[in-house]
């Protein structure tokens, strides 16, 4: 007698945590990007049914706001690493700007959630207050200025380090729409860099 195949059995609600859901998210996110995310989707990759996943979250934004706060996180502690690895003051910025435009680059799809101008209000919402990142940029030029190491006026670092970190988030769009493959350009931040070096250390 033939044995009957039968389907395994799906994946209960009480199987479930938040740290699965928001994996499978993250997991899905990064594969198919913030459009191929949904309830439905994250089900799917659980295998389970798709009312599972709102008895942990309210609704997919809860989700979203998980995984920008963990990838907020995360991006501090790579810039606080790669800062510690630097001489002086100026030699921080520039790693940390390396180790900022490196995230980006390995994490594309997280990226563009966390700063993307369409999923802004969920950014704010998750971060009340200045995101941890830039307060990497704004401490390591505060502590340039304090110790003389930068030649800028102490109440001008806030409006520097707000400069710098702007100018990063521009050239990660730009390399990210494909413009700087375009224009042929070589290093994307190495002309910035000798930009900010002369603002910083007034030299030429």
């Amino acid at each position: 007698m033939t044995a009957v195949a039968t389907r395994p059995r799906r994946r209960t609600r009480n199987s479930l945590n938040k740290e699965s859901i928001v994996q499978a998210a993250l997991d899905i996110l990064n594969e198919e990007g913030i459009d191929g995310l949904s309830m439905r989707r994250i089900a799917e990759k659980l295998d389970c049914s798709v009312a599972s996943p709102y008895s942990h979250f309210k609704s997919q934004q809860d989700i979203i706001k998980i995984i920008i706060s963990q990838g907020e996180a995360q991006l501090t502690e790579t810039l606080r690493a790669a800062r510690l690895n630097g001489k002086n003051c100026y030699e921080k910025l520039t790693l940390i700007a390396r180790a900022y435009y490196d995230f980006s680059g390995h994490n594309q799809e997280l990226h563009k959630v966390m700063f993307n101008t369409v999923h802004g209000h969920m950014h704010r919402k998750a971060f009340p207050k200045l995101p941890t990142s830039y307060r990497v940029f704004l401490e390591t030029i505060r502590a340039g200025v304090r110790s003389k190491e930068f030649r800028i006026k102490e109440e001008d670092y806030p409006s520097l380090a707000r400069t710098m970190y702007s100018w990063m988030y521009g050239i990660i769009v730009l390399d990210m729409t494909g413009m700087l493959k375009k224009r042929g350009m070589g290093d994307p931040l190495d002309e910035g860099f000798l930009f900010f070096r002369k603002i910083l250390l007034d030299v030429e």
